[in-house]
């Protein structure tokens, strides 16, 4: 992969130590500290044939200084970050084989219409519009200047529709895993390869604001006959959900 663009590192370390029967660490994102539970000299021989249990056997060895991992910036943060993204990408075919992952090639994105998806993409650029514009007219009763913030706090996960030819699926992401700046609105100009995990079934519609907020509608939104048919008998296609774990740029193969 030439571009990391989003990567769900959480998720990708937990694929891992199911892959790998790791009874991995514990770690506190705050203090950028990790721990093996108390039996490093046991747990660290797990996997050890992988780069992702090597990496983290020497950084957590008994005889590695207990102050190598105070800060998440450490050379320990790092490599485990870069070796976890590197082993995941390596693991993917197989995972892919078997049916574990999806990848998702030349589909494009967009947002779903009165989504929060579709209101966290435009709601950075509310601050600029001028206070008593007719763009805010139908937006009095909203706290417009912080509207981005109590979003973010609010959902952790955004979801848009993904398509090609005649295929549409539902991607989710986590809008804190995003690289080097990019955000959901980078998603809609690029073309990128997604690998991800399915997670459900749910309509475009489920995801419109009101909707979302309905608690009682959410209970039944999708029934035994939709799961088994698809929804082909619906107004309205049932369509999968997948949660990315990995999206960027692949390199391109020039030939002479």
């Amino acid at each position: 992969m030439q571009k990391i663009i989003y990567f769900d590192e959480g998720s990708a370390t937990d694929i891992l130590q199911i892959e790998y029967g790791g009874e991995l660490i514990s770690v506190d994102e705050d203090k950028g500290t990790f721990h093996f539970g108390g039996k490093a000299e046991v747990s660290a021989e797990v996997g050890a044939g992988t780069s992702f249990f090597t990496a983290i056997k020497a950084a957590f060895s008994t005889k590695v200084s207990t102050d190598i991992s105070n800060s998440k910036d450490s050379l320990v943060s790092k490599t485990i970050s870069n070796t976890i993204l590197a082993d995941f990408y390596k693991l993917s075919n197989k995972l892919k084989e078997e049916n574990k992952i999806s990848i998702f090639e030349n589909y494009k994105i967009r947002p779903i219409k009165n989504s929060f998806a579709f209101l966290k993409m435009y709601t950075p650029y509310m601050k600029i519009i001028k206070e008593g514009s007719p763009l805010l007219a139908e937006m009095d009763d909203f706290d417009i200047l912080n509207f981005d913030e109590i979003l973010e706090s609010a959902k952790g996960y955004y979801e848009l529709l993904a398509y090609k030819d005649e295929k549409k699926v539902i991607f989710r992401f986590n809008i804190k895993e995003f690289k080097n700046a990019y955000s959901l609105m980078d998603l809609l100009r690029m073309q990128l390869n997604y690998y991800a995990v399915e997670v459900g079934l749910a309509k475009e519609k489920e995801f419109n604001i009101e909707n979302e907020m309905d608690i009682d509608s959410q209970s039944t939104r999708i029934t035994a006959s939709e799961i088994l048919e698809g929804g082909q008998n619906n107004s309205e296609e049932t369509l999968k959900v997948y949660d990315v774990i990995l999206a960027g740029v692949e390199a391109k193969i020039i030939e002479d």
